[in-house]
């Protein structure tokens, strides 16, 4: 029964916040609303509210987007997990598992805290935000029970990533100039004691080596490689290195991986690192291992050259890698991806 007209203005319903809007009590079936950050990027819809939910005058009803994992709290026996808010969203769930329907209501909260954990366990939880038109794809959270600067024992098995059996308690380390809230271990990954010099390229303190994305580790002594199966010379495949295939999610816990080429680019240049003095030096207490010769296998410059990986790759042939001697240090994306390298595991 009304009727407005007019040339140069508009109705202008009232305009409100996603908190005053839902605020409304026992709203009427067709109220509108300017709602001023109703939609998943934070802007402007204009919402009605029809069959008992508030809904975008589109008819479309707009999901909130899933939630970032955040940095959390890990001790030796708890981790507090932490996720981002979303816009848009009336709460978040948390489960063990990949489990909507069952997972734990945690109203507003962005964090959920975890205890009686086991000591340098890692851990995979799992969290949704949700609203009146349904809930987000699972957001993964990873996470270790070990605060950094503790010590964690792993017994490694042979098989397709462990060479040979063996068990290491590594060390870990954080505060590194560059990437100071990262947490990383404090030899190399398959080492079983410190390096005594940065020359040390003994097989205790070289740890194992890897072929990009190939999940095989190798040990090798000077004289003989482990396992002395046929070598696999030349590697083409289109993909960096994936979580499956990463040793260091597989051997130490899926909160752990390879850094990426990024990571270990922040470190060289906030500890203006030139040489292998900077690397040996660090708290990271990096060694010249050597590498595996592409071609044969065998070892190539040990007690000379260290060279890690990145978890990125270059093209089907080449990836990212981190290398250092006594003349240089830098991180290259020519390296071949059928050389064996050194890993250095690093986590949140």
């Amino acid at each position: 029964m009304l009727d407005v007209k007019s040339t140069s203005k508009g109705l202008l319903p009232p305009r409100m916040t996603f908190a005053q809007r839902n605020a409304i009590a026992s709203p009427e079936p067709g109220l509108l609303v300017i709602c001023t950050n109703c939609l998943a990027d934070g802007s402007a819809t204009l919402s009605i509210y029809l069959g008992g939910q508030w809904i975008n005058f589109s008819g479309n009803c707009t999901l909130p987007t899933a939630p970032a994992e955040g940095t959390h709290t890990q001790t030796g026996t708890s981790i507090i997990w932490n996720w981002s808010a979303v816009p848009i969203a009336l709460g978040y769930k948390w489960n063990s598992i990949n489990d909507y329907a069952s997972a734990t209501a945690m109203g507003s909260l962005t964090s959920k805290t975890e205890t009686g954990l086991t000591t340098g366990s890692s851990y995979t939880r799992y969290v949704w935000a949700y609203n009146a038109c349904g809930q987000t794809s699972a957001t993964t959270l990873t996470g270790q029970a070990l605060s950094c600067g503790s010590s964690f024992t792993v017994n490694h098995w042979t098989g397709s990533v462990a060479p040979v059996d063996k068990t290491v308690t590594y060390g870990t380390t954080t505060n590194i100039p560059g990437e100071p809230a990262k947490c990383w271990i404090t030899r190399n990954l398959g080492a079983t004691q410190q390096p005594n010099a940065k020359s040390d390229a003994t097989e205790p303190a070289a740890g194992w080596y890897w072929q990009f994305n190939l999940k095989q580790g190798y040990k090798h002594d000077g004289v003989t490689r482990t396992p002395n199966t046929t070598w696999i010379t030349s590697i083409s495949e289109n993909s960096d290195w994936t979580a499956i295939n990463d040793p260091c999610r597989l051997l130490l816990g899926v909160a752990w991986h390879i850094p990426a080429m990024s990571e270990w680019n922040n470190i060289i240049s906030a500890g203006g690192w030139t040489n292998w003095n900077g690397p040996w030096g660090s708290a990271l207490q990096l060694n010249g291992a050597g590498l595996l010769n592409s071609s044969t296998g065998s070892l190539t410059s040990p007690g000379a050259e260290g060279v890690y990986w990145c978890n990125s790759q270059s093209n089907s042939f080449y990836a990212a890698a981190f290398d250092f001697s006594a003349s240089y240090c830098f991180v290259g994306s020519g390296g071949n991806k059928g050389l064996g390298l050194t890993n250095r595991c690093i986590r949140n």
